[in-house]
């Protein structure tokens, strides 16, 4: 079953892709389960500040439910640090109907991991464990159904330590899924980090062992889509790497449940 739970579209200033060409692209591959979780973000700094429309968001969604009946289109949101926005954030999720929520981290303080100075700034220990203990911090907030990337520093990490090392962050990364379970919170596996400077999955193999030793059954899988091309790419990898970390179920939302 194929079913892409974190996908973009022009309702993100990242992209410029439609949702209808992405709803075709879909179509074309057989996916018969679709997230568009555009960014909503909320950081004084980001650049997209204010640019997240929910009206033409679902005015999107509905033409394209419309359009492609074949394909079981979600109504969902990626909402950056939402437990530092909840004035701006709990508005919007109380006035339309979104079918999942996913919680993501791109700002640590002031200083954003898709900016080299994070990195320049930082040994790599530094670097890693101060975005996850704000991440166990998000996770103990709550809000939301699904963790996006756990480890997303690495993606350009890479250039400045070489390799993520699943192992020398395990304790924090075990930290971030006792947090996921008791909050009932499902981790995403992510593929664009193969498709990153890391080459590697959010999370690692290892990491999504450790999860599943502590009690973790459930994840979601996520193309992280900003163009057409990208949708449900390296599922089987992701496919196949949660059943050999013994991963239980996919998970699928509607209506935030």
């Amino acid at each position: 079953y194929l079913c892409d739970y974190h996908v973009h579209t022009d309702n993100s200033l990242d992209c410029q892709t439609p949702m209808i060409a992405m709803c075709e692209r879909a179509v074309q591959l057989g996916v018969q389960e679709i997230a568009f979780t555009d960014h909503f973000n909320n950081h004084m700094l980001d650049l997209d500040l204010g640019f997240y429309d929910p009206v033409r968001y679902f005015e999107d969604i509905e033409f394209c439910r419309y359009r492609f009946p074949q394909l079981k289109i979600l109504a969902a949101i990626e909402i950056g640090e939402p437990h530092r926005w909840q004035a701006r954030i709990r508005p919007i999720l109380d006035a339309y109907p979104y079918d999942v929520v996913l919680g993501s981290l791109h700002w640590v303080g002031n200083e954003n991991v898709f900016n080299e100075n994070y990195f320049r700034s930082r040994i790599p220990q530094q670097a890693y464990r101060s975005y996850f203990a704000e991440l166990v911090r998000m996770i103990e907030h709550g809000g939301f159904e699904i963790l996006a990337h756990v480890d997303l520093p690495k993606r350009l990490g890479q250039n400045y330590y070489g390799a993520f090392n699943t192992r020398a962050y395990e304790a924090e990364l075990r930290a971030v899924w006792q947090a996921c379970l008791e909050r009932g919170i499902t981790p995403e596996i992510n593929t664009k980090g193969l498709r990153s400077p890391s080459k590697q999955l959010h999370p690692t193999y290892e990491a999504l062992c450790w999860y599943v030793e502590m009690g973790g059954e459930a994840i979601t899988v996520g193309s992280d889509a900003h163009h057409a091309e990208s949708i449900a790419q390296d599922f089987q990898v992701a496919y196949a790497c949660a059943q050999a970390a013994g991963v239980r179920y996919l998970c699928q939302y509607k209506k935030r449940t």
